[in-house]
């Protein structure tokens, strides 16, 4: 496989724009090995620096995230036309925020995609609750756009006592989030809607779900759905960020299958066309609840990491995606995981990252460490033969690192 920058010429192979780029080189350098794997020439379009990657300057290129989304798309259209002189076989992001722009430009060059209806819900937890509605989906919930809005929900939905939490309507990654206790102040929770990349103050209050948390990956093409894995998210507390992902989930059969089950019918819901999804969900007693739909493949090294790894290489989604948007080529059913592969963040607590890493690396059953930018953590992957074995071995790793 090819590494970043070194990919065969545009001249020889099809395009495929990336909207953005994930931060962790870990991610970003498989995105772009991916395109090579699949005979694509990797173009990139972004509203941040991308020339770490080491791409070529004509397949570079930007456009203004404050601009009228129909303006975005003609920027970054640019970045394939200049580079190749041709129309892209293939758009696709990593990103929530570029999920509109890219069934947009999907529409425009007249490729693949999730369509822009279905962008439109993805990226509007509002309306995922909407469509999700009549298939039994979704927690208790009300929406609004203003503070006196968000005060009558927390007195409606208070009422049977339970905690409940805000979300603003356009935002991913934990942001715009809070719980809601007796103590706060409405004001104050209204103006996390700030969050919104969409600029609108839309929100969205719901009880809050007890049980365990999961996300759900794969891909959809005209109504077929292919799961590609369910993972197990490690959490803390109510809106606390996962600190440890795993692949398979270590729940039962059935309840993987239940699990399964409701984020295709959320997928199915929201209506997407062709492409990646995630799907995150809470394992209640009384079953899943989805918490939402993404319409693009999930990060957490879950879909370039932690699946290949649990699949010795034989499922990979990025390639997966990718061989889906050029050719309508739908995997077949995902085999069951022959091993064990988790995402565990470690705090390096006064540590240099340099430090920590080269730590870990010590243990047996670490195969990757690493820096994770933007955090004061250092990332690991941890790989075990038997699937069975990975809670213990994830417990470890984090004990070892203190």
């Amino acid at each position: 496989m090819t590494t970043a920058g070194t990919s065969p010429t545009t001249a020889d192979h099809p395009a495929v724009l990336y909207l953005g780029l994930r931060r962790s080189p870990l991610e970003w350098r498989a995105e772009i090995d991916a395109a090579a794997a699949c005979g694509l020439s990797a173009h990139v379009a972004s509203d941040a620096d991308v020339s770490h990657t080491g791409l070529p300057e004509q397949r570079r290129g930007s456009f203004d995230r404050g601009s009228a989304l129909a303006d975005q798309a003609t920027e970054a259209a640019q970045t394939v036309r200049a580079g190749s002189g041709a129309e892209p076989a293939v758009v696709a992001c990593w990103g929530d925020k570029y999920v509109g722009l890219t069934a947009l430009l999907a529409e425009r060059f007249g490729v693949r995609g999730i369509g822009t209806t279905a962008a439109g819900v993805a990226t509007d937890k509002v309306a995922q609750r909407r469509a999700m509605e009549p298939f039994g989906l979704n927690p208790p919930w009300r929406a609004g756009r203003t503070v006196e809005e968000l005060r009558a929900a927390v007195v409606e939905l208070g009422a049977a006592g339970r905690p409940l939490v805000f979300k603003s309507a356009h935002c991913s990654g934990g942001r715009g989030m809070a719980v809601i206790g007796p103590d706060s102040d409405p004001d104050e929770v209204f103006a996390l809607t700030s969050a919104n990349y969409s600029g609108t103050t839309d929100f969205l209050v719901e009880e809050y779900v007890e049980g365990s948390e999961h996300s759900v990956s794969g891909v959809v093409h005209d109504g077929a759905v292919r799961v590609l894995g369910v993972t197990d998210k490690y959490v803390d507390g109510p809106l606390s960020a996962s600190w440890a992902t795993a692949v398979p989930s270590a729940r039962t059969e059935t309840q993987v299958k239940e699990l399964q089950q409701a984020a295709e019918q959320a997928v199915l819901a929201v209506g997407l066309l062709t492409g990646g999804f995630h799907a995150d969900l809470r394992l209640a007693p009384e079953g899943p609840v989805v918490l939402e739909v993404g319409g693009r493949l999930g990060g957490d090294l879950i879909n370039s990491h932690l699946i290949p790894y649990a699949h010795r290489d034989a499922v990979r989604p990025y390639e997966t995606l990718l061989a889906l948007l050029a050719h309508g080529r739908l995997p077949d059913e995902t085999p069951e995981p022959e091993r064990g592969a988790a995402m565990v963040l470690l705090p390096r607590a006064g540590r240099s990252a340099e430090e920590l890493a080269a730590s870990v690396r010590t243990h047996p059953k670490v195969v990757v460490a690493e820096d994770w930018p933007g955090t004061d953590s250092v990332v690991t992957v941890v790989v075990t033969e038997n699937p069975a074995e990975l809670p213990i071995a994830v417990a470890d790793v984090r004990e070892s690192a203190w």
